[in-house]
């Protein structure tokens, strides 16, 4: 049976000796995270019972019993024992409680090549939740280094399709105003009971008495174990949920991460001419319809489904998804931690009504020779009532709305940015002389808007 011995900078090499059997790890051992190595650990286990079982061994092996943990010998070398039901690994000389038997069996059951690194994935699913056990754990991992709680990563790739059944994370969290302090908050949000399972998925919400549509796109590294970040990209003018979806610069960014990401569809209201058009309730156009209910309501059927970190929701948008965008943060502050909107501003309608709850950050993307939404602003020139501030008086508003003070300053992107604002909030425009209608830069947009979140 073949073990590969690199998974996500994790080496390890297995071997089973008959006298006794034996989980070797290699000199860096006490450097590997939490999670990578107690899964690894698991895996081991099964991967060497499964020898230990195999009939063509020269001799036969017995695995320890013990009746409690108790009983467990005080010193360890490698092997593995067992408690009831429970198995325990031994490292770094201290017994680890690492999966039942019958998970163990289910492992042991044509495992191969292909199947191990797959295997891998979904370990964690297989951790005691016991309080003793965890325990266990904590204690044997305190010479490994500890991984960041608010660390998105996703180490492993391919499709995870298997729900967790019962999870919670700790999540050490600093918000905008305690960021200044230097205070922070710690707490349990748990994953269990959410079925949301990794792909493309079609959805929809009732408001108001009409269906309302949307994709929700769930990365292959979301596992379910622990709280993620929510995206929301709007779409253009014309435009719907599934093109956004494929033009958006921000799942490159986002997919590592396992942020699971929503692209609503618009609607029209008729009449002719961007009447005709699916988009967004910005004013005077495009919709008829309550796009920020819409929002709340998809929102929140997709946090009833998904292990979501209601702190860190975010919005984007291109041209008219980016008024909506704009439009968020006037009405959803509450929801969103940040926004980030391209190639579309407040327009003079919309602008004078919007009062949002709190300080709220917010990046946008203009550029200079856009001959859809003109970067000085006016009239959009579709009759359709739009009549935009423009791309620096929309700054200046948001700065005004978050009572930012002194001047602006150029930032590492090159983009025009207040930072001494309300709550530790910042406005930033990043403008690109001679662009046109564009969508926002994810390279910019997405390390902004994943520093803030609620407070």
């Amino acid at each position: 049976m073949f073990i590969p011995n690199s998974f996500s900078g994790l080496r390890m090499t297995l071997s089973c000796y008959h006298e006794p059997r034996a989980l070797r790890t290699s000199k860096g051992s006490v450097e590997m995270k939490y999670i990578l190595w107690t899964s690894a650990l698991a895996l081991s286990v099964a991967a060497c019972l499964t020898a230990c079982d195999d009939s063509s061994s020269d001799s036969s092996y017995e695995i320890p019993s013990y009746k409690n943990e108790a009983d467990l010998p005080d010193s360890c070398n490698m092997e593995v024992a067992k408690v009831d039901t429970a198995y325990y690994a031994c490292f770094e000389n201290k017994w680890v409680a690492v999966t039942d038997s019958a998970a163990v069996e289910q492992l042991k059951e044509g495992l191969d090549e292909k199947e191990i690194k797959a295997k891998l994935e979904d370990l964690e699913n297989l951790l005691i939740k016991s309080s003793s056990s965890s325990e266990k754990l904590a204690s044997s991992s305190s010479a490994a280094e500890k991984p960041d709680d608010n660390n998105d990563s996703g180490d492993a790739e391919g499709d995870s399709s298997s729900s967790v059944k019962s999870s919670s994370s700790k999540v050490k969290r600093s918000s905008s105003s305690e960021k200044n302090s230097g205070g922070s908050v710690e707490e349990v949000i748990d994953c269990s009971g959410k079925t949301a399972k990794a792909g493309k998925q079609n959805m929809s919400v009732t408001v108001d008495g009409k269906k309302r549509t949307f994709i929700m796109y769930v990365p292959s590294s979301y596992k379910g174990d622990k709280p993620v970040p929510l995206f929301v990209d709007y779409h253009q003018i014309g435009g719907s949920g599934s093109g956004q979806y494929s033009s958006t610069k921000y799942r490159s960014k986002t997919d590592p991460e396992g942020v699971i990401t929503l692209y609503p569809d618009g609607t029209s209201k008729g009449g002719g001419g961007m009447g005709n058009l699916p988009g967004w309730n910005v004013g005077p156009c495009c919709s008829d319809d309550d796009d920020v209910k819409f929002s709340r309501e998809m929102i929140a059927a997709v946090e009833e489904i998904a292990c979501i970190d209601k702190k860190r929701v975010y919005a984007a948008g291109y041209s008219m998804g980016g008024g909506m965008a704009n439009q968020v943060a006037c009405s959803m502050a509450d929801v969103f931690a940040a926004v980030a909107p391209a190639g579309m501003d407040l327009n003079r309608t919309n602008s004078a009504r919007c009062s949002p709850d709190r300080p709220i950050s917010i990046i946008m993307f203009r550029g200079t020779a856009d001959n859809v939404c003109k970067y000085q602003g006016g009239d959009s020139g579709y009759n359709d009532g739009l009549n935009f501030l423009g791309a620096q008086l929309n700054f200046e508003f948001w700065a005004q709305k978050n009572g930012c003070t002194g001047s602006p300053s150029k930032n590492s992107d090159g983009c025009d940015e207040y930072s001494n604002c309300k709550d530790g909030t910042k406005v930033v425009l990043c403008t690109k002389q001679g662009g046109g209608h564009e969508q926002g830069d994810a390279n910019i947009g997405w390390p902004f808007l994943k520093q803030f979140t609620l407070p």
